[in-house]
């Protein structure tokens, strides 16, 4: 493989930030402990009920996200297949052809193209995980 060829993950490429949702769970939380402070009991139950509801459809939204993102996985694997393969063409005979060298060494790049969007795939998932435990409800008055 030329040095042409070879690349290092994209430097453009972050960590994925926390989903916002748990925070907005904070806040709404939090909000619904000020209206009970403030004597409007029915109200704030009736928010933390919704908060909760809402909460539970969105730990079972990103399960299956992350599941649909562990495609990564066998994105990586059929690519180890495609570059072995063009490596050993590569290091042969037709390796040694100038049109066929300068074709192989396309689909390597274009190979580390994609393993690189996979690896988007698998940060987003590593994401989604980390965020996948629910914290414990909170208690009123409890904080944040």
């Amino acid at each position: 493989m030329t040095e042409r060829t070879m690349r290092s993950a994209p430097e453009a490429m972050h960590p994925v930030p926390a989903p916002p949702w748990a925070r907005l769970r904070e806040r709404l939380l939090a909000w619904a402990d000020e209206r009970a402070a403030a004597g409007e009991a029915a109200p704030a139950a009736a928010l933390r009920a919704l908060v909760e509801d809402w909460w539970q459809e969105q730990r079972v939204w990103d399960q299956d996200v992350a599941a649909r993102l562990s495609a990564h996985h066998e994105i990586n694997n059929a690519l180890v297949g495609v570059s072995g393969h063009v490596q050993i063409l590569l290091m042969g005979p037709l390796g040694q052809q100038t049109s066929v060298r300068e074709r192989l060494e396309v689909v390597l790049r274009e190979s580390q193209r994609i393993r690189d969007a996979a690896l988007e795939l698998r940060q987003l998932r590593a994401a989604l995980h980390a965020d996948a435990a629910p914290p414990a409800p909170r208690r009123r008055g409890e904080a944040a």
